[in-house]
């Protein structure tokens, strides 16, 4: 089993199934499939890269709150995520450079509105081909 990730339906918000051999790829993945259910990124060009780093002791909080910090930057910052790259991974710990835009310049090439990650069926499972999730985002 590779890494990747696909949406999926569910009711009323949007979600993901992600999967791949370790969490660092996890998380990457996830990441990957948050900046597609953002924008149509592959329509603009990065204007700056930013640096998001989080801590956790439990995998799945780890995901969770790196997911969010990719909502803070459009939520707080006005920036919109187009790029996400595995900078490092270590247990409790992940690194992504995440390429951004200007909101302002992003409008027409925005696929809606995420409002939150959501611990709803937040779970990492281990599988005999590797790690799968689903990630669920209030919209």
């Amino acid at each position: 089993m590779k890494a990747g990730y696909r949406v999926i339906d569910h009711t009323a918000d949007k979600a993901l199934e992600v999967w791949a051999t370790d969490m660092g790829q996890l998380i990457f993945q996830a990441a990957c499939g948050l900046i597609s259910l953002l924008v149509e990124a592959d329509r603009l060009a990065p204007q700056q890269e930013v640096e998001i780093s989080v801590f956790a002791d439990d995998p799945t909080v780890l995901l969770h709150d790196a997911l969010s910090e990719m909502l803070h930057l459009v939520e707080d910052e006005g920036l919109v995520p187009l790029t996400a790259r595995l900078v490092s991974h270590a247990e409790g710990r992940i690194v992504l450079a995440v390429g951004v835009i200007g909101i302002a310049t992003a409008q027409g090439h925005m696929g809606g509105i995420v409002k939150a990650v959501t611990y709803h069926n937040l779970e990492i499972r281990q599988t005999c081909r590797g790690l799968r999730t689903e990630v669920v985002f209030d919209t």
